[in-house]
């Protein structure tokens, strides 16, 4: 996941970059509850003592312990509550826990995608040919996007595919997986600066990928 995340105040509606803090499990892996990007940030008026502490699930070997809820001081005297996602993961980098095989989503994942194209300022978004059994390509104003509707981890491959397609038509490309990334994946895209964002089950979409992570820090700045 990137280093930072955008926040902004609700109450002085100043922006800030947010960096998630990792824990060690037990087993030895970092453990991070990764912000809900876009989610609705809560002031702190009154703190209650069980309100403060999360339930994260380490992604290395699947240990449950408590941790500090995710909190962020403004410069107007605020003290912000972060919600966080969903699915509880560990840190190793933009690698989520996704639904098992069978469970149906909550969002479908092609209208997830295109909720999102908008919000990071893509309008007039529509659907293109399908990318083999599982992948939906997209286009909006601007951009070209793929959507991996699987539950399956998306590798190199299909990220070089993306960014081809990219080049061919001359737009930047975005891609949507239900399913996260390999670790090739992810490498891959930092190498050409290709956005990755892993959907959530609840609604969100997480940047996995430094060019996304630029893409969301933009987005939540001009909102």
């Amino acid at each position: 996941m990137p280093d930072r995340v955008p926040v902004r105040c609700p109450v002085c509606r100043r922006d800030h970059q947010y960096a998630p803090t990792a824990y060690p499990c037990r087993c030895g892996a970092p453990v991070v509850a990764p912000p809900a990007l876009g989610a609705p940030v809560r002031p702190l008026v009154h703190r209650v003592w069980e309100d403060s502490w999360i339930t994260v699930r380490c992604g290395a070997c699947g240990r449950q312990d408590r941790w500090p809820q995710p909190e962020l001081d403004c410069g107007c005297g605020a003290v912000l509550a972060l919600p966080v996602l969903s699915v509880p993961q560990a840190a190793t980098r933009g690698e989520p826990k996704v639904p098992r095989h069978g469970t149906a989503p909550a969002w479908d994942p092609v209208a997830l995608a295109v909720h999102w194209l908008e919000r990071l300022g893509h309008r007039e978004v529509r659907r293109m040919e399908r990318r083999g059994a599982s992948a939906v390509g997209l286009r909006a104003d601007g951009v070209l996007a793929e959507v991996e509707t699987a539950v399956r981890p998306v590798g190199a491959r299909a990220v070089e595919c993306l960014w081809l397609s990219g080049l061919a038509a001359g737009l930047p490309a975005v891609h949507f997986a239900w399913g996260g990334y390999t670790a090739g994946a992810r490498h891959r895209a930092d190498g050409i600066g290709l956005a990755l964002f892993a959907l959530d089950p609840r609604g969100t979409a997480l940047p996995v990928s430094g060019a996304a992570g630029e893409l969301a820090r933009r987005a939540g700045s001009d909102g």
